[in-house]
């Protein structure tokens, strides 16, 4: 397969439905059907058409080849508490991402995902789309993950906790060349003024995200109102990140 060079009003090639790798129990077969039906409506949105442009803007422009995507805060899938057709959309939208930088790199792209509140029917969900499991001990701690960050990864934090980011983008030891996930200027806007919030989203914007290229992600079509709130944000390292995360 050829590499994929498209220009902004060009259609990335349609993506193939992937097949879990083992017959899944009727929860997952269920879970799975619901992930079909929002991978479907996610396919044609301007949602997608916006995340597709900015990954191939990423792929262009990385010095290092993406080999790995590494998924932190998705959420319990098999949770039925309020919330589950958003966490299922997180994960349709990580696939996604997954699909498009295959194509766009002719290359296979390995998918990590932690998250503290993962139960054995979410980790058997995940494995049955080839997702490999991390550890942590908690939502604010990186685990597992701060060992298979490298600089090939790109980091997706579709609902990760302030102390997690700070480790991640302010404290780890392997500087963090690529994210999709929360927009730190829209978490301003949410917290109040004078809130510890407020306080950790100013610390890891002012330490953290000015070396970065930031923006901001939207079109209709995937995320509704009763999702919830969702802003999301890509940020490339520029200057001084990629090159510590290169060395």
């Amino acid at each position: 397969m050829s590499v994929v060079v498209a220009g902004p009003n060009t259609a990335l090639p349609s993506r193939p439905r992937r097949k879990p790798q083992a017959k899944p129990s009727r929860d997952i077969h269920r879970l799975l059907t619901q992930l079909a039906d929002l991978q479907s409506s996610y396919t044609p949105s301007e949602f997608a058409k916006n995340i597709d442009k900015q990954l191939l803007y990423l792929t262009k422009s990385a010095t290092t080849p993406f080999t790995r995507i590494v998924s932190l805060g998705l959420g319990s899938l098999s949770s039925t508490e309020r919330g589950q057709t958003r966490r299922l959309k997180q994960l349709a939208l990580l696939l996604a991402i997954q699909d498009a930088l295959q194509q766009q790199t002719n290359a296979p792209i390995q998918v990590y995902a932690q998250d503290p509140t993962f139960t054995k029917q979410d980790e058997a969900l995940l494995n049955s789309l080839s997702i490999r499991i991390l550890r942590t001990a908690s939502g604010s701690s990186l685990g597992e993950a701060a060992d298979v960050i490298d600089a090939s990864t790109l980091i997706y934090s579709p609902f990760l906790t302030l102390e997690a980011y700070e480790q991640l983008l302010v404290e780890s030891r392997q500087p963090v060349q690529y994210v999709i996930g929360d927009d730190f200027n829209a978490l301003l806007e949410k917290w109040p003024k004078y809130s510890a919030e407020r306080a950790q989203v100013q610390k890891v914007t002012k330490a953290a995200l000015g070396r970065y290229r930031r923006k901001a992600i939207s079109g209709a079509g995937f995320w509704e109102e009763s999702d919830g709130a969702f802003p999301m944000a890509v940020y490339a390292a520029q200057n001084k990140v990629a090159e510590r995360a290169r060395m």
